[in-house]
C-alpha cells in the first residue's frame, strides 16, 4: 500500500512533466513555422515589387532612386561586378525598341561602366567608351561608307552583350540631327535608331 501511495504521485508528476514538454516542443514548432511563413511573405513582397516594376509598360523617364531597383540587380552587380559601386540610374529605351534600366558604375583604377536591364532585371549588356581609334577597321569604315554626311566623336561605346557578343555604338551628328548606330564587330549595322 505505501509503495501505491508513492508511486502514483511519481507517476502523476512524470505525466506532468511530458505534457509540459510536449507543449514546449510544440510550441517551438509553432516558433519555427510562424518565422519561416514571414519569412517567405517578405520574398514574395520583393518579388511583387520586382514583378510590378517587370510588367510596366513604360519605366519613369529620367534618374531611379537606386533602392528602388529590383533586388536581381541588385544582386547581379555584387556578383559579377565586385568592388564596383552603383552610382546612378536612368530609364533608357534600348535601340532595338523596349525600356531597360541603365545602371552606372564605377571602382577605383577601373573604368566606368554602364549596365543596361530590361525592367524584369534580367542583364541585356555591358557598356564602356573607348576611344574610337580601337574600335576594328571595319566598324569605322562602314561608319565613313554609310554616314558619311554624318560625323562621329571622338569616343564609341564597346557593348558587350550577355552572351559576350561584342558590338559598337556610336553617336552620329548631321546639323541638328542626331542618332545611334549600332555595328556588329564586322561592320553590320544591328540597329539604326
Amino acid at each position: 500500500m505505501k509503495l501505491n501511495k508513492m508511486f502514483l504521485p511519481a507517476l502523476v508528476v512524470t505525466f506532468a512533466l511530458f505534457v509540459t514538454s510536449c507543449d514546449n516542443e510544440k510550441n517551438e514548432k509553432d516558433e519555427k513555422d510562424e518565422a519561416t511563413e514571414t519569412m517567405q511573405q517578405e520574398k514574395t513582397e520583393t518579388d511583387k515589387k520586382d514583378t510590378a516594376l517587370a510588367t510596366t509598360t513604360v519605366l519613369p523617364a529620367g534618374e531611379m532612386p537606386l533602392q528602388n531597383l529590383p533586388v536581381g540587380i541588385k544582386k547581379f552587380i555584387e556578383i559579377n561586378y565586385n568592388g564596383y559601386a552603383m552610382t546612378k540610374a536612368v530609364s533608357d529605351p534600348l535601340c532595338q525598341g523596349g525600356d531597360a534600366i541603365d545602371v552606372a558604375v564605377t571602382k577605383s583604377g577601373a573604368p566606368n561602366l554602364s549596365l543596361i536591364f530590361k525592367p524584369d532585371g534580367s542583364f541585356v549588356q555591358q557598356e564602356e567608351d573607348v576611344p574610337m581609334k580601337t574600335a576594328p577597321d571595319k566598324v569605322r569604315d562602314a561608319i565613313t561608307a554609310k554616314y558619311a554626311d554624318y560625323k562621329a566623336g571622338e569616343q564609341i561605346e564597346k557593348l558587350q552583350l550577355a552572351d559576350k557578343t561584342v558590338q559598337y555604338l556610336v553617336d552620329l551628328t548631321k546639323g541638328t540631327t542626331t542618332k545611334e548606330v549600332i555595328f556588329s564587330k564586322e561592320g553590320a549595322i544591328v540597329c539604326d535608331h
